[in-house]
C-alpha cells in the first residue's frame, strides 16, 4: 500500500528552463513513509543571473542566494536523504532532470523511481477541467501561503495526495500509483512472501480460487517475472481483473527450460480445463487425410474416418472436409490442379480442362511428378510430417546453469511425459509409449519448433 512506501515529494525551483545550462536556486523536499514524516528545504547558490521574469515569478533574488550553500556542499547530505524513496513531483520531468543533472555533474548516479503528481491527478480525476497546482489547490479547496517557492508547492502536492486518499481510498490512489511506476498491485489474498517462493525459471504456474478451484495454468522461462506481469498496470482489466479477484494461491512446478514448459502446459490445460484458459482446453477435433496415388501415379486426399488410426506416413489436417475442399478449388482457380485428380469431380470429361483452367492432368498433359510436386508444395503447411526415427526418442533438455536435465520422451510427435536429471532405461520408454496417445497438434507445432534446438536420441542403439 502507499502508506509502506517512501516518499520524497520534492519541488525545486531554477534560473531557467534547461537542465543542462540553468541552475537549482532553492530545494524543498517532504519524506514521507510509515514511521516518519520529515521535511528539508534550502536556497542554493548559483553562478549564473536570474532572469528578471524568474525573480518576479518566484520572488527568489541574487541578494538572497548570497550566503547559500551550493548545490556541491548539499549532494551528500541530500543523497543520503533521498536514498530509497521514490521522487514525487508536480511535472516530474522538469524537477528529476535537473536533479538527474546537478548530481551527474559532481559524479553521482541518481537513478531514482518516479511518480508524477500530475500525471497522478489526470488519473485520478479525469473530469476535472485543469490539473496544474493553482487547479488543484481550487479543486480541493486547499490555500497556499505563495505561489511558485519549493516548499509551499510541496505542501500542496501533500495536500492533494491526502486528499485524493481520504476522497477515493488508499488502495485506489495505490493501484494508480503502482501503475505509473509499473509495479504489480498484487491480488487481495495473495502476499509478498507466496511471490517470493515461485522461482524465477522456466517451468509451469497454476492460479487456484476458492475451494481449490483452478483458474489458469501458464508457463514462462522466467515464472516469478510472468506471474508478476499478470499483476501489472495492463492486467487490472476484464478477465485478468477477475482471476486476480478470484485468486487464492498459486503453485508452480520447475523444468530444466522452455520445451518442458510448454508441454506440460499443453498437457494440464486439455486434461484439467482451467477455467480462464480457453485457447487449448480442448483437443482440437481436427480432419485428416492422407496423401494416396491413385492408379496413374497421381496423388489425392484420401479422407480419415474419425475412429481410424493415423497413417505412419505423411498425411495433412484441417479443421473440417469443407475446409479441405475449399482450398483444394482455390488450387484449381490459382494453380490449374485438375479437379478430377483432386475428388472434387467424378466422371466425364474435365469441364474445367475445356475452360483452359486444367492444366491437364486428367488427359495426361501435366505428368504425376508436376502435379504430384505442385499439390505438396500448395499442401506443405497443412502436412504433418512423417516420423523421421525408427522408434521412440529422448529429447535431452538441459537447464540453462546445467543444474538439471530433463528427458522428454516422444514416439511419432506423441508425448509421453518427461524424466528428470537421469536417462531412463529403455525399457521404461517403451513400456511406458505403449499407452494409448492421441495425436495432438499443439504437441506437434511445439516438437517441430525444437528439431533444431535440442538433442533428439533414439532409444534404439
Amino acid at each position: 500500500m502507499l502508506s509502506n512506501m517512501r516518499l520524497a515529494m520534492l519541488d525545486l525551483e531554477t534560473t531557467g528552463a534547461s537542465a543542462s545550462r540553468d541552475e537549482i536556486t532553492e530545494i524543498a523536499v517532504i519524506i514521507r513513509d510509515a514511521e516518519e514524516q520529515d521535511a528539508w528545504q534550502s536556497l542554493l547558490r548559483v553562478d549564473r543571473d536570474i532572469p528578471s521574469f524568474i525573480q518576479r515569478l518566484t520572488g527568489i533574488t541574487p541578494e538572497m542566494l548570497v550566503d547559500a550553500p551550493s548545490f556541491e556542499s548539499l549532494a551528500p547530505q541530500l543523497m543520503e536523504y533521498l536514498e530509497g524513496a521514490v521522487l514525487v513531483a508536480h511535472n516530474a520531468r522538469f524537477d528529476a532532470a535537473f536533479l538527474k543533472q546537478a548530481f551527474r555533474r559532481l559524479g553521482f548516479d541518481y537513478k531514482p523511481k518516479v511518480l508524477c503528481s500530475l500525471k497522478l491527478a489526470r488519473s485520478l480525476y479525469p473530469d476535472w477541467p485543469k490539473h496544474g497546482l493553482d487547479a488543484l489547490c481550487s479543486q480541493i479547496g486547499y490555500e497556499r501561503d505563495c505561489r511558485h517557492r519549493a516548499m509551499a508547492d510541496v505542501l500542496a502536492m501533500k495536500a492533494f495526495l491526502e486528499f485524493a486518499i481520504a476522497d477515493l481510498g488508499e488502495e485506489r490512489v495505490t493501484a494508480e500509483v503502482h501503475a505509473q511506476l509499473k509495479i504489480p498491485s498484487l491480488p487481495v489474498h495473495i502476499t509478498a512472501e507466496m511471490l517470493d517462493e515461485i522461482p524465477d525459471r522456466p517451468g509451469v504456474y497454476r492460479f487456484f480460487g476458492e475451494n481449490d478451484a483452478l483458474l489458469y495454468v501458464g508457463k514462462s522461462i522466467a515464472m516469478r517475472s510472468r506471474v508478476l506481469s499478470h499483476f501489472s498496470a495492463g492486467g487490472r482489466q476484464g478477465k485478468a481483473m477477475r482471476m486476480a479477484q478470484q485468486l487464492r494461491r498459486i503453485e508452480c512446478s520447475e523444468t530444466a527450460g522452455e520445451l518442458g514448459a510448454l508441454l506440460q502446459e499443453s498437457a494440464e490445460i486439455k486434461t484439467t480445463m482451467p477455467l480462464h484458459n480457453r485457447q487449448l482446453r480442448r483437443q482440437r477435433e481436427l480432419c485428416a487425410a492422407s496423401l494416396q496415388p491413385d492408379e496413374d501415379g497421381y496423388i489425392g486426399l484420401q479422407f480419415l474416418a474419425a475412429d481410424q488410426p493415423l497413417p505412419e506416413t505423411e498425411f495433412c489436417l484441417f479443421k473440417h472436409r469443407k475446409q479441405a475442399q475449399q482450398l483444394l478449388r482455390d488450387f484449381v482457380k490459382s494453380d490449374g490442379l485438375c479437379p478430377q485428380r483432386l475428388g472434387l469431380e467424378r466422371g466425364g470429361s474435365c469441364f474445367s480442362y475445356q475452360l483452359g483452367h486444367c492444366a491437364g492432368a486428367c488427359c495426361g498433359e501435366q505428368s504425376p511428378e508436376q502435379y504430384n510436386a505442385l499439390l505438396k508444395k500448395k499442401l506443405a503447411l497443412r502436412c504433418v510430417e512423417s516420423w523421421p526415427y525408427d522408434g521412440p526418442v529422448l529429447i535431452v533438455e538441459p537447464s540453462s546453469d546445467d543444474s538439471r536435465v530433463d528427458w522428454h520422451l516422444v514416439d511419432r510427435w506423441r508425448y509421453f511425459g518427461t524424466f528428470t536429471d537421469c536417462r531412463p532405461e529403455s525399457d521404461d520408454c517403451e513400456q511406458r509409449v505403449l499407452a494409448a496417445q492421441p495425436f495432438d497438434y499443439d504437441h506437434y507445432r511445439i516438437l517441430q519448433s525444437f528439431r533444431q534446438r535440442l538433442t533428439w536420441q533414439s532409444l534404439k542403439p
